[in-house]
Parts: C-alpha cells; sequence; structure tokens
C-alpha cells in the first residue's frame, strides 16, 4: 500500500484519457447543475512565493494575454488527471488562529526551492464546504474530491520541489476531523497569538470573515443574532473563541502542534522542523527570510506586541475577557503538556 495520502481510494470515475493538467492550478470553484465545476489558471513553472496563494494568481493573470489562458473541467476530470499526475507528498497542514505568524511559517517554508506551499486557496475553501451545497453527499465522495484538489494544487511547477504544505484559512480548523479523514498520516500545526493583540488587529483591519455578510455565521459556528453592529468586538471574539476551541480539539483528536507567536521563528528551527519533518539543508533558506514581514516580504519584521497591547479599547479588552481569554488560557495548558512531553526531565 503507498504511504502517500493523496494516493488514496478514490472511486473510479468514467473519463477515458485525462487531458492533462500539468502547468495549470486550480483558481477557483463554483457550482453548475449542482456539481463543482473547476476553472484553472495556467501557470507554468511559476511558484506560489506569494503570501497568499490569491495574490500569485492575480499578479500572474495581469501579464498581457495571460487571461486567454483559461480552461473549466469537471470534479470527475480533476480525479482521472490526479490519479496519474506527478504530484508532491502533502508533508503539513497550517491551521490558526488568524493574524498570528501562519504567514510568516508559509514563506518560510516557501523559501525552500524544493517546497511547494499553498497558502488559503480559495478553491479548495468551497470545496470543503461541498456539503451545504449538496445536502447528502456521501462522505467518501466529498473525501476524493478533497484529495483531489489538493493534489491539483500540489503539483511540482519546476520539477525540483518534493513536498507540499497546505496553510488554510483560519475557520477550517472546524473541519479538521474531515481533513485527518483525507489526510491520516499528514503533521497538523495550530498556531495562536494572545486574544488581545489577534483582536486589535482585526479592530484597525478587519478580516472578511469579521462581518456576517461575507462569511455566512454558520462558517464560524456562530448565529446570525451573535452579530451587533454597535458592538463588532463581541462577534469577533466569539469567533475566534470558537476557532482556538477548534485549535483544542485538532490537539486532542488529530495531534495537532501548539505553537504561540511568541515562539516565533525559533520554533521552526525545533519543534516544528522536527513535526513536519524538515532537512538540515532547508535551514539556511527558512533563516534568511525569517527576518522579512511576512506579508510585506521588501521589509524587515518589527514585532507590534506593544503597540496593539497599548491600542487595545476598554470595550476590546471587556470582549476578549469574557468570550476568548477562557480557550486561550486552556490552548496555553495544552501546549505547556506537549513541550513536557517532547522534553521530558531526566
Amino acid at each position: 500500500m503507498s504511504n502517500d495520502p493523496l494516493a488514496s481510494n478514490n472511486p473510479p470515475v468514467n473519463v477515458a484519457a485525462p487531458a492533462s493538467l500539468a502547468g495549470w492550478v486550480p483558481s477557483h470553484m463554483l457550482w453548475r447543475d449542482g456539481e463543482p465545476v473547476i476553472q484553472w489558471a495556467l501557470l507554468g513553472e511559476e511558484r506560489l512565493l506569494d503570501p497568499f496563494f490569491e495574490q500569485t494568481l492575480q499578479r500572474v493573470m495581469r501579464r498581457p494575454f495571460q487571461q486567454l489562458f483559461r480552461r473549466e473541467t469537471t470534479v470527475d476530470e480533476v480525479l482521472a488527471w490526479t490519479a496519474i499526475c506527478q504530484r508532491l507528498p502533502l508533508r503539513g497542514v497550517i491551521f490558526h488562529m488568524s493574524r498570528c505568524g501562519s504567514t510568516l511559517i508559509s514563506q518560510m517554508l516557501a523559501a525552500v526551492p524544493h517546497h511547494v506551499v499553498a497558502s488559503e486557496p480559495a478553491p479548495l475553501d468551497l470545496l470543503l464546504r461541498a456539503p451545504l451545497h449538496r445536502p447528502g453527499l456521501p462522505l467518501g465522495t466529498h473525501l476524493a474530491w478533497i484529495r483531489a484538489m489538493v493534489a491539483a494544487l500540489g503539483q511540482p511547477r519546476t520539477g525540483a520541489e518534493d513536498a507540499f504544505f497546505l496553510k488554510l484559512d483560519c475557520w477550517h480548523v472546524h473541519q479538521v476531523d474531515l481533513l485527518r479523514a483525507a489526510f491520516p498520516e499528514v503533521p497538523f500545526l495550530f498556531l495562536y497569538r494572545d486574544p488581545i493583540e489577534v483582536m486589535v488587529s482585526h479592530a484597525h483591519m478587519p478580516a472578511s470573515w469579521t462581518v456576517p455578510g461575507i462569511v455566512h455565521p454558520l462558517v464560524l459556528q456562530l448565529k446570525p443574532e451573535d452579530w451587533d453592529p454597535q458592538h463588532p468586538e463581541r462577534y469577533c471574539a466569539r469567533a475566534l473563541a470558537h476557532i482556538c476551541d477548534g485549535g483544542l480539539q485538532a490537539a486532542a483528536r488529530c495531534d495537532a502542534l501548539l505553537v504561540n507567536y511568541t515562539e516565533l521563528p525559533q520554533a521552526m528551527y525545533n519543534r516544528v522542523f522536527a513535526h513536519f519533518g524538515l532537512a538540515l539543508g532547508d535551514l539556511p533558506a527558512m533563516l534568511n527570510h525569517s527576518h522579512r514581514d511576512a506579508k510585506s516580504p521588501g521589509q524587515r519584521f518589527e514585532s507590534d506586541s506593544a503597540a496593539k497591547q497599548a491600542a487595545a479599547t476598554p470595550n476590546l479588552r471587556a470582549a476578549t475577557a469574557q468570550f476568548l481569554q477562557p480557550v486561550y488560557d486552556r490552548l496555553e495548558a495544552a501546549r505547556v503538556r506537549q513541550l513536557a512531553i517532547d522534553s521530558p526531565t531526566p
């Protein structure tokens, strides 16, 4: 039996001689007549080096005539192609609280030439939510779709790569059991940060999911009535609390490694290094990238923790204390237990 988690027991598909999708990458997914349709963009040997998957797509698609290189496939065609295509083993999945250093981790991994890293790819997000569009979707079919999408995202770009890493959106921790079923042996990681600092970040520059009309509350395990336009910090704190609780569940049920923002970048050279099975030769490239601002790679990283703590308003602190601080404290306790196991006292 293969040790490749992507080489799974996918159901047979009735597609003969699938067309080659080498050099193409899934750019979007939509539903048509109740079936998923995958849209593709031609990347060729372009590596996914931008902080986010979408940024690479947008940059490439701005090139002259690039809009001409588009295509659509059914999900069955994707299943057929990924069953025979060259693809990389998935070596790690990064879950996170948001605004907590996950982009730094993905950028350090992407700095290694033989890695492919997809950071928050929208087509996978839409596919993970497939049961909302297809109630009653068999679990086996859903898992096969997920594996095929990950295989398509993880195709080698230059031919020199040997490992694929996936950074998900923060709400995907709620689907950790589904992803564990899809990839039983792949190491998971959950990253988090002091809740005041995360809350201040969203207060200054709100993420799309902090507004219910953009990301449905159910995706965040919330209800529409949890939104109060007079106190948006409460909605954000509730959502983050559920995400952090998901991180606890990921550690308990799926052996996810818990990492606090305060451990970065040093944790990349010890705890994360061992967890993801990285090679010693990867260290120089990762170290070189660790000094850069993850979201603005042209700038040097400067800590903003003190500034964020000072900027917290009384309402923000109250919402954090009520909804978020208790689960953060439990995360810290669970991480300390992991550290004790990793480094037992002589």
